[in-house]
């Protein structure tokens, strides 16, 4: 009898603590905004600034250990061009630039999915070009030269979205919100993308260059069921 009322009674205290244990936990995150809508100042590589529209959709909650689930796409449109692009989560358009009224765009990659799926390029990136109102893939060699990283990755926190971006971002609160590359940019001017990130290991020790991804990607055996399609359907029309 005494065992079973101890049962009873530890039975009865686990309920209890886990009912705390949940109050206590920030229940914002399941009604953190899921949508994010904005204007971001680019500038161009002749100085222009010009302002893109931006539009971000985050998966459900991730309650109790996430306020907000991943990236569903990058999105953005160019409305005097009529531009729109709209790219899987891992495919984040970092480079947004027009050329002799060309518009190009450049996509660091660096999981060995990736690297696999796309021919294991030199340079750890893909390069498209706008034409005939789509994206085309171009080489290397016919992206402009020095064209730099402008577009904002940092759009949101892991938080009740009080710290989304929201309204016109200028380009001095991207450089606040994407501190890292922005600094290396200005410590190496030669630096212009997340393909060419050097990371220094000390003293001792070489730095490693993102570059070398898809390299180093070789020799590692990928199985996947995903595509080489970088690209959600999308519209001028997504562009509110």
């Amino acid at each position: 009898m005494k065992t079973n009322l101890r049962t009873v009674l530890v039975s009865r205290m686990l309920r209890a603590l886990t009912v705390c244990i949940v109050m206590m936990l920030p229940l914002h995150g399941e009604c953190a905004p899921t949508v994010l809508d904005w204007s971001e100042e680019v500038k161009l590589h002749d100085g222009r600034i010009i302002v893109v529209k931006r539009h971000d959709e985050l998966g459900a909650s991730g309650f109790p250990l996430s306020h907000r689930g991943p990236r569903q796409y990058w999105q953005f449109c160019y409305a005097p061009m009529g531009i729109h692009w709209k790219s899987k989560p891992g495919y984040f358009p970092e480079t947004f630039d027009i050329v002799d009224g060309k518009a190009y765009v450049k996509v660091s990659i660096s999981s060995c999915e990736q690297c696999m799926l796309h021919g294991y390029p030199d340079t750890s990136a893909l390069y498209f070009v706008w034409e005939d109102g789509t994206w085309k893939k171009i080489g290397p060699e016919i992206y402009p030269k020095g064209l730099r990283y402008n577009m904002l990755n940092n759009t949101e926190y892991d938080d009740d979205g009080s710290r989304d971006v929201r309204g016109l971002v200028t380009i001095a609160q991207k450089e606040a919100r994407d501190t890292n590359i922005y600094w290396l940019m200005r410590k190496k001017p030669e630096i212009t993308g997340l393909n060419e990130w050097v990371t220094y290991r000390g003293r001792n020790k070489p730095p490693t260059y993102a570059r070398d991804a898809c390299k180093e990607c070789r020799s590692v055996h990928v199985q996947t069921t995903n595509t080489a399609e970088v690209f959600l359907p999308a519209s001028r029309n997504d562009c509110h």
